[in-house]
């Protein structure tokens, strides 16, 4: 019997995929009693590892009386490049257990392969030391494998101590560790490296530009431009990193420039270029390019299959310029066409829910995703708990928080802004204190929302906490943390700070200055009040509806009627702002202070709005200030009519009618309460110093 032949007959109908061939084959090796040879056996495995039919080597492996260093080996390659690295892992250490055979070079280079895509550096370093002791340390394939071990598994220092011992280095050793740096993010390392390189390949070329893309740096193209003064070729992988960096940069005319190379190119038929370059237009907000684009591509190519990379550009496109209607009709008609939404598309899909407010339509994606497997994708997850947060179900959020093994800064922002919206302080602070002790990197909104919580609790011990981690942190002249700090120390009582704070900033825009206005009303100092409303105005900026609240309320407090009056008449004639009902509140209130019923009374009656409760309540205590029996029992149908079932409206109409000495009056109010039996205690708290 000529083993050889038979062993060709095996490789050739592995290569060829003829598995009936093979299965013949087989079956005679065993009539004849050959097939559990060393041998054979070794070529039959390989045979079934060529036809993707790991179970079958496995049992093939399994009923061997006598395994070599080859059975081994191919077995735990064969799971290593079958994704299943966990399993090669769990062979490798059998053999090692068993101890009949020693493990050669191939065998180390499978393991630290699998070690490398499961992130067992513990595993790869003691087979590090085991190279090391087999003097395989001259063996280039292996060290470069070793050394990608170190980089997959983030261990850039172990990597570079490797790198330094590989006498001949090659191409793929140079791009394995510049690859490992910029992937790290050390790019300073990584392009040293690269200028020390004999000659750089478009690898090399494409790794650089691809981490200065990732970083958002603009290098990325500057080394575009130099790799094509090079006269390498930018191929699939430049063009998108490429295009990434002007999208992020809004380069939209850069970016037609390379729109015009890649047709040069012939590169526009390569979905992932076309989806880069569809992102890029989205971004640019240059969206018909982009759905031209799209819509060219996809009337030759039909099947979103086999494109859904470019269906996810296109609907991010459509989500970043708040076309909302258009890209829920995209999520659909990728649903319609049967393909299995990614992590992208979930993503997309919830913004839409988020945007629009839909938390039913969000209820449906979610369902998907669960089915999908896609609920603990740490992406998908924290744009979930996003979703559930901002529709104030915290509790669901929460759930989804803690299912999630991988929580990224979303998943913390989401929950954190989301409890702050909710006024739940104090699962806001303990959120915030978890994400500072895990060293996570939390923006200037999470900082904003977590001040606006201690704003809201008047609690100015956690406030300057915020406070200081907010310059640690170099948030402290972004324009939301200082209006957010204004705001804070206006409302715990310490306005110097917060004038401080404004005064010091270079710049202020009209949110900043609104903030700073309606804290000096809230803490008595109305003439500040009111002279920076007018440097406001001086200076260009156009007040809002709530500069205008934070002023008038200011001249309330301080009884300014004559300065109300004219900031009030000049909303509409010089700012163009139409007085709302806050603002009328505002005046009424003033006015009955001041004594001045008759105006309040028109004024009550020219406005475009109701009277509320609020508003007659205002002049029904002006009304016990300076006696005004007449015009308290008219005050009083109203707001017996409006607020009846308000428990609050009886206990101020009794406040007034004991002041003015109403005695019938009272009794009756009382006995109305007391039949409604809806007063509540009231409820204060305050800080104190330990």
């Amino acid at each position: 019997m000529d083993l050889n032949r038979i062993v060709i007959a095996l490789r050739r109908c592995g290569r060829v995929q003829a598995l009936n061939h093979g299965r013949t084959l087989h079956s005679n090796l065993i009539k004849l009693g050959v097939s559990n040879k060393v041998f054979l056996a070794n070529n039959l495995i390989a045979m079934y590892v060529e036809f993707r039919h790991l179970k079958d080597a496995h049992k093939l492996f399994d009923e061997m009386l006598e395994r070599n260093v080859v059975a081994w080996t191919t077995m735990v390659s064969a799971y290593t490049n079958s994704g299943r690295p966990h399993e090669a892992l769990t062979l490798y250490n059998q053999m090692l257990e068993i101890g009949s055979e020693v493990p050669n070079g191939f065998m180390y280079s499978a393991a630290l392969k699998a070690c490398g895509l499961v992130g067992d550096l513990e595993l790869g370093k003691l087979i590090h030391k085991r190279i090391s002791r087999g003097g395989f340390v001259f063996d280039s394939v292996l060290m470069n494998t070793l050394l990608d071990m170190y980089v997959k598994c983030g261990n850039l220092s172990d990597a570079r101590n490797v790198f330094d011992e590989i006498l001949c280095k090659n191409e793929t050793t140079w791009n394995t560790i510049i690859s490992g740096y910029c992937k790290g993010g050390l790019m300073e390392e990584a392009v040293h490296l690269f200028h020390q390189m004999p000659e750089p390949n478009v690898v090399s070329w494409n790794s650089i530009i691809s981490g200065f893309a990732d970083s958002g740096s603009l290098r990325a193209l500057e080394f575009v431009v130099m790799m094509h003064r090079e006269g390498l070729k930018l191929d699939e992988f430049t063009f998108p990193c490429a295009l990434k960096s002007c999208a992020c940069h809004g380069f939209s005319v850069i970016g037609k420039q390379i729109h015009c190379y890649v047709v040069k190119s012939g590169c526009e038929s390569n979905c992932y270029t076309v989806s880069s370059l569809v992102d890029m237009y989205s971004n640019c907000n240059v969206l018909n390019e982009a759905i031209k684009l799209f819509d060219l591509f996809s009337m030759f190519n039909a099947s979103v299959c086999n494109s859904l990379a470019l269906w996810n550009s296109m609907l991010s496109g459509y989500v970043f310029n708040e076309c909302y209607g258009v890209a829920l009709n995209l999520v659909a008609k990728i649903h319609r066409s049967g393909v299995y939404f990614d992590s992208y598309t979930f993503s997309s899909a919830l913004k839409v829910c988020i945007h629009l407010h839909n938390l039913r339509l969000g209820h449906q994606v979610h369902g998907l995703v669960v089915i999908s497997g896609y609920e603990l994708d740490n992406v998908v997850g924290s744009i979930l708990i996003d979703l559930y947060a901002k529709h104030g179900n915290i509790k669901d959020a929460l759930g989804l928080f803690h299912r999630l093994q991988k929580k990224d800064i979303m998943a913390w922002s989401g929950l954190i802004i989301g409890c702050a919206r909710m006024g739940l302080s104090s699962l806001v602070f303990s959120l915030f204190k978890d994400t500072v002790n895990m060293d996570l990197k939390v923006d200037q909104f999470v900082l904003s929302n977590v001040l606006k919580v201690c704003s809201s609790i008047a609690s100015i011990q956690s406030g300057k906490q915020a406070h200081a981690f907010c310059v640690k942190s170099g948030f402290d002249t972004e324009d939301v943390t200082v209006t957010a700090l204004i705001d804070m120390y206006s409302k715990c009582g310490e306005i110097e700070d917060g004038l401080a704070l404004f005064n010091c900033m270079p710049k202020k825009d009209a949110v900043c200055w609104t903030g700073i206005i309606v804290g000096c009303g809230h803490n008595g100092r109305a003439t500040e009040a009111i002279k920076l409303f007018n440097e406001m105005v001086e200076m260009g900026l156009k007040p809002n509806e709530i500069t205008f609240t934070g002023v008038l309320s200011a001249c309330r407090h301080a009884g300014l009627v004559e300065e109300a009056r004219t900031i009030f008449m000049s909303m509409k004639t010089e700012h163009g702002v139409e007085p709302q009902l806050e603002h009328y509140c505002c005046i009424v209130d003033l006015l009955g202070q001041a004594g001045c019923f008759e105006e309040a009374e028109k004024l009550i009656a020219d406005m475009p709005f109701e009277p509320n409760k609020t508003i007659w309540c205002s002049l029904l205590r002006a009304c016990g200030t300076h006696n005004n029996m007449e015009l308290v029992n008219i005050i009083a149908e109203h707001l017996l009519a409006s607020s009846s079932e308000d428990p609050s409206v009886y206990v101020t109409l009794a406040n007034v009618y004991a002041t003015l000495g109403m005695w019938d009056n009272l009794s009756k109010v009382r006995e109305a309460v007391m039949e409604m039996d809806m007063k509540e205690a009231g409820k204060s708290w305050i800080e104190i110093s330990s």
